[in-house]
């Protein structure tokens, strides 16, 4: 399924925000992309707590199968 530019920047920002809410603005250098129908999650949080956190608000927007979180714990 291809999405159209708007979507995809809908999508990206929609992600990014429900990431921010779920981490209470905790991570640090948040990219969202979107990259060959997947959607790739880049930052750095300060705990493995905070980084179940991201996954999951992010995984709330995204199916699983099209989500590649690259969060570090730092």
């Amino acid at each position: 399924m291809m999405m159209h530019n708007t979507e995809t920047c809908a999508l990206v920002d929609t992600v990014a925000h429900r990431i921010r809410e779920r981490t209470y603005g905790r991570i640090r250098d948040l990219a969202v992309e979107v990259y060959q129908g997947k959607v790739i999650v880049r930052g750095s949080v300060p705990s493995h707590h905070m980084r179940q956190l991201a996954l999951q608000g992010a995984l709330e927007l995204v199916h699983s199968g099209n989500c590649e979180p690259m969060i570090t714990v730092s």
